[in-house]
């Protein structure tokens, strides 16, 4: 059987780095280009 604790605890540390990755403010934002591209 396994223990509801155990479920509850790494599920709740899932939601909270899920929850602090998404609240990040540079995460709709690209970085910023240094230069021209060398792509081309």
């Amino acid at each position: 059987m396994i223990d509801t604790l155990t479920l509850l605890i790494s599920h709740g540390a899932i939601l909270l780095a899920a929850f602090r990755l998404l609240s990040r403010p540079d995460l709709d934002r690209d970085p910023e280009a240094e230069g021209p591209s060398s792509d081309a």
